[in-house]
């Protein structure tokens, strides 16, 4: 249920997110025990309160920034940790799910526009925002991955078919800075793959898991293609009927592709096609990388201007309009490392950097890692963090906050749900005063 929610607030509604907070927090109360990271747990919490603390500097309110609602985040990743692993291993299964309904409920919405209307645009869903939407379907492609990992159970079957909804879904939201992340999680992948089973297995298996992006994908830009290039779009319902075959015998184009390495290199080299079809489709999205550099120059010449608590949230667009330069017209830099040292301040992304390296130090599976490293590369080139829908699946789904933890008594446990909602409590009354 927060998962959704916080899927449909976009970067943050103070009321929705507060009341939110404060339904967890209850949760949280009635948990006796947790094992969590305080490695990660602490660094993220500190940088919420480092940013309510630059809010009050800039706006005189702990909450009329961002920072107040990005409390959600650690409330969530400390429930977690009250969970037990095959809890938290239900819990990544109902996440994949939800990233497939999701997916399902876009691909509806696309081809429904396409048909009655006769136009649609790049995908953004639930979300509301093509990018954030492709980030939230790449975590989500990951998660499954990391699922078809798993002994075998009864979720076994089913959850396989996710993957050919999920990455159709993904191909149309033409978000090209996604595309990347998966890239690079990829990579993380093989690599953590190669030293598990040797390079040649590894190249083996990445082969047959970019045969798998192709078809989907593909399926997914050829169903963009007849809904906005041609004058029939009511020949998207064939497409949609083809991806629906897909996805019922996903299981086994699985197997002959593990049959037939060599037709999955085929189907492989066949992706640069797809790759120079997406790129086709929107030959615009090439441009937007050299502005993200010039975004990037232009945001780096606020960070001495206040490095302890930065210039404060949201004010980077305003003193990038008034500055004289080109005006980018975003709320945030597309790096958002960059980002939070100029609006919250060095001792803020500096808490970030902590909470991200022990993310990378831990045990997890390769998936996982590949998963990391995909939003970490994303938020690189572009602003998913700031999305809670986003931030939050990534932290639920990829955290893994038993391991190396540390057993918190019932007490601190306690304590720590309640100071969080308590914080709540008083976000909820400044937003109820502000709506009025």
């Amino acid at each position: 249920m927060a998962l959704v929610l916080l899927a449909r607030v976009g970067v943050g509604d103070g009321l929705t997110v507060s009341a939110l907070g404060l339904l967890l927090c209850t949760a949280g109360l009635s948990q006796g025990e947790a094992r969590a990271d305080l490695w990660t747990l602490a660094p993220m919490t500190l940088y919420v309160l480092a940013a309510m603390l630059s809010s009050l500097a800039a706006y005189g309110s702990l909450f009329a920034g961002f920072g107040g609602v990005q409390l959600v985040v650690p409330a969530l990743y400390l429930l977690t940790a009250c969970l037990k692993e095959e809890d938290r291993l239900l819990l990544r299964r109902l996440c994949a799910v939800l990233a497939a309904g999701v997916a399902v409920l876009g691909l509806g919405w696309f081809v429904f526009c396409g048909v009655a209307y006769g136009r649609a645009g790049r995908l953004g869903g639930l979300l509301g925002n093509p990018n954030a939407m492709g980030m939230f379907l790449t975590l989500g492609w990951f998660v499954q991955l990391d699922l078809q990992e798993d002994a075998p159970s009864p979720w076994a079957g089913a959850l396989s078919r996710l993957e050919p909804v999920i990455l159709t879904a993904l191909a149309l939201t033409l978000s090209m800075g996604s595309f990347v992340a998966m890239g690079v999680g990829l990579l993380v992948l093989f690599w953590q793959w190669k030293q598990r089973v040797g390079p040649r297995a590894a190249f083996a298996a990445l082969c047959r898991t970019l045969a798998g992006i192709v078809l989907g994908m593909g399926t997914g830009l050829l169903l963009y293609l007849t809904v906005t290039h041609t004058s029939v779009p009511w020949t998207s319902l064939l497409v949609l009927g083809y991806a629906g075959l897909l996805t019922a015998w996903w299981g086994q184009v699985r197997s002959f592709l593990r049959d037939l390495p060599r037709m999955a290199l085929l189907i492989t080299a066949l992706g640069l096609l797809v790759a120079g079809g997406a790129v086709a489709v929107r030959p615009s999205a090439w441009s937007t990388f050299p502005e993200r550099l010039e975004m990037m120059a232009s945001g780096a010449q606020y960070l001495t201007a206040h490095p302890l608590l930065g210039v404060g949230p949201y004010q980077w667009r305003g003193l990038d309009l008034a500055d004289g330069g080109k005006y980018f017209n975003t709320w945030h830099i597309h790096n958002v490392p960059l980002h939070v040292a100029v609006e919250l301040g060095w001792p803020a992304a500096c808490l970030l950097g902590v909470a991200a390296l022990r993310f990378c130090r831990k045990g997890h599976s390769p998936a996982q890692n590949g998963e990391a490293a995909a939003f970490f590369a994303h938020n690189l080139i572009d602003t998913s963090f700031f999305y809670l829908g986003v931030l939050a699946f990534g932290v639920v789904t990829a955290g893994r906050p038993r391991e190396r933890g540390r057993t918190l008594s019932p007490l601190a446990l306690r304590l720590s749900f309640a100071g969080c909602g308590l914080i709540f409590a008083w976000q909820l009354y400044y937003w109820v005063g502000v709506m009025r």
